[in-house]
């Protein structure tokens, strides 16, 4: 599939590729980090995966709400700062990203659960390589169509 080329098509694949998909996975995979450390695996993942996956609907929430269909108003002068806001979550969910994929990396299963593990890591590049690609085209292709930087 091509990239959509308006703000109101991005915005729609936005929302169907990435929000919906998130909302979708990400309680599941909470569940089995949640599952994995009653057996012995993961301690305090399910419960940092949480708090990214309430992070991250905060923040798709300010999109749908504000942002977004500000931006299928043609933008006003509030834009860049909502804009800014967007990018500096971007750079803290990287951060969050980044410590969960070191910790995952880390993990020893245990005995009898070694399938489980890799699901839920396989489920987590899944949802890190997404992320990635829902932050770019974000930051790549929608803002710059309003970019006009805040007075300092």
């Amino acid at each position: 599939m091509s990239v959509p080329t308006t703000a109101t098509e991005l915005i729609d694949h936005i929302l169907t590729r990435f929000h919906e998909i998130h909302r979708r996975e990400l309680p599941g995979i909470v569940a089995l980090a949640r599952a994995l450390e009653g057996k012995g695996a993961t301690p305090a993942l399910a419960d940092d995966l949480d708090v990214m996956a309430n992070a991250l609907e905060m923040h798709m929430f300010k999109e749908e709400m504000r942002l977004f269909p500000m931006m299928e108003q043609g933008g006003n002068t509030l834009i860049a700062h909502l804009i800014a806001d967007m990018r500096a979550e971007h750079l803290s969910h990287a951060n969050v990203v980044a410590e969960l994929r070191d910790r995952m990396a880390n993990v020893a299963a245990p005995a009898g659960i070694e399938p489980e593990v890799a699901a839920l890591s396989g489920a987590l590049a899944k949802l890190f390589d997404d992320l990635k690609q829902h932050v770019h085209l974000e930051e790549e292709v929608l803002f710059p169509m309003f970019d006009v930087r805040p007075a300092s």
